[in-house]
């Protein structure tokens, strides 16, 4: 039985309007089969609030999810229900449901460091809600007066996970033991259930749903029958659900159309005008950014100069340089986009009007300073220094040399100066500071660059320009500056 006729969408010229109505009900089950009595019923709120999903190749795994999906987002509108999926063949089960309304996040492929920041994300928000039901003294999350939207994970081909990212598995256990307060609930999909999962977070799955599986003794760990290991490969979608209280033999449906299903959800998401929920992660750092990539809002202040795309492990976001008090130090090596982050703060100012811009530059006739256009004196001064590691030297006494340590020292002067080797002249007047590491480990953590955030960075990131690292206030991320576009 396909999934459609579920809701009687076959013969449905606007299927949105069924979608609209249903998530008006107050039903939490939703159909996902049929048995010899009926359709088949699931509800996470009441038999969860984990689910474990076991059966080998060609069973009807990857077909069950999608439905199940489709069920819980035809159930619960966006702003009840969200979805993370995490998918661990390489495969492309959850492409079409990432353009779910519900969807706040998916990995779709084998990239690790996508899926580290998926799990950073999710316990990011375990975290969060823990805070929320504590600040309002409750012990459920749908207590609390604005409760968030339940969060589905559903991870597909579980044990590949658990064998690539062992050390993350931790985080997965808390969302287990701590799930059915916060609104969180997870839906693991494995081939071999015996062994792959953790006993905290087995213990807290209590509903279990077995296909055709090779080997009696995995139908016995699941569901505790031997049954689903006597299924024929001739009928993919054949499973037993085991809630805790009843194992009952089910017919999984398939839906027939997944895109068409997807657009009339979206659909009814706009109709009932559902605000877009928030990514929960996004993808690592690009490798070129453009004035065009960074979040700039109608009202930024001219001091908060944004220059890069900014990771802090789970969301990319726009960063900033605040030129309004205090100095900024660029240290990098030749070509390794100190210039350009120069050119790109000195275009922004200059398009503000409202700071005077003098920008000093090494020629072969030494240093040069333009002044750019005259303002009123009262205007605040950036003093942008490309190059200023001889007008830094102790023992210079040259004209620029003594200019640049007075500007360093004056509160009405900003600072912004680019140099190749760490100075301590300069760093000691600058706490904030854009570096581009080489590297060579000794050398990058001289220059303050935390070890972890090292550790996150790939060979190929030490090459590319633009790749620096922003520190201030403290704290440090990994940056992708964005590309100059020319006066």
């Amino acid at each position: 039985m396909c999934f459609e006729r579920f809701y009687a969408l076959d013969e449905d010229a606007l299927p949105w309007r069924t979608i609209t109505r249903t998530w008006l009900s107050s039903t939490s089950s939703c159909p996902i089969g049929v048995t010899e009595h009926g359709l088949f019923r699931t509800d996470l709120q009441r038999s969860g609030p984990h689910a474990m999903v076991a059966g080998t190749t060609g069973s009807g795994k990857s077909e069950l999810l999608i439905s199940w999906c489709l069920s819980l987002a035809m159930q619960y509108s966006p702003d009840d229900l969200h979805f993370v999926f995490l998918d661990f063949k390489g495969g492309s089960t959850f492409n079409a449901l990432e353009h779910l309304p519900h969807t706040v996040g998916n990995v779709c492929d084998l990239d690790l460091f996508h899926a580290i920041r998926a799990l950073n994300a999710i316990e990011q928000e375990l975290v969060r809600r823990e805070a929320l039901v504590s600040a309002e003294r409750v012990s459920r999350f749908d207590q609390l007066v604005r409760p968030p939207a339940r969060l589905v994970v559903v991870i597909d081909e579980f044990h590949a996970l658990r064998d690539r990212l062992p050390d993350y598995m931790q985080r997965l256990n808390r969302l287990a033991s701590l799930g059915r307060s916060l609104g969180m609930h997870l839906i693991v999909c494995t081939q071999y259930p015996m062994g792959q999962v953790h006993a905290d977070m087995k213990a807290n799955i209590s509903l279990s749903i077995c296909l055709r599986v090779t080997d009696q003794m995995q139908s016995n760990e699941l569901i505790g029958i031997r049954d689903a290991a006597l299924i024929p490969p001739s009928i993919p979608g054949a499973a037993y659900c085991n809630d805790g209280q009843h194992t009952t033999p089910f017919l999984c449906s398939a839906v027939r159309d997944v895109n068409r299903l997807v657009r009339n959800i979206g659909t009814a998401a706009r109709f009932h005008a559902c605000k877009r929920p928030d990514l929960l992660f996004s993808e690592p750092l690009t490798q070129h950014a453009t004035q065009s990539d960074l979040s700039i809002p109608s009202n930024q202040s001219w001091h908060n100069v944004p220059f890069a795309l900014a990771d802090d492990g789970v969301l990319v976001y726009t960063a900033i340089l605040d030129v309004s008090q205090q100095n900024i130090a660029i240290i990098g090596a030749y070509g390794s986009g100190k210039t350009n982050l120069l050119l790109h703060c000195a275009r922004w100012l200059y398009d503000t009007g409202c700071a005077n811009i003098r920008f000093t530059r090494k020629t072969e006739h030494g240093m040069v300073t333009d002044d750019g256009k005259p303002l009123p004196s009262h205007k605040r001064t950036i003093g942008i220094v490309d190059d200023a590691d001889e007008a830094l030297n102790p023992f210079s006494s040259a004209p620029e040399a003594n200019e640049l340590r007075e500007a360093l020292v004056n509160p009405n002067i900003t600072v912004i100066a680019a140099v190749e080797k760490p100075i301590s002249a300069l760093l000691d007047r600058c706490p904030t500071r854009v570096a581009f590491p080489c590297g060579e480990r000794s050398n990058d953590l001289m220059l303050g660059i935390p070890g972890a955030i090292l550790d996150g960075f790939a060979a190929d990131d030490y090459t590319l320009p633009g790749r620096g690292v922003l520190m201030q206030q403290a704290k440090a991320c990994p940056i992708q500056c964005v590309e100059f576009q020319g006066f």
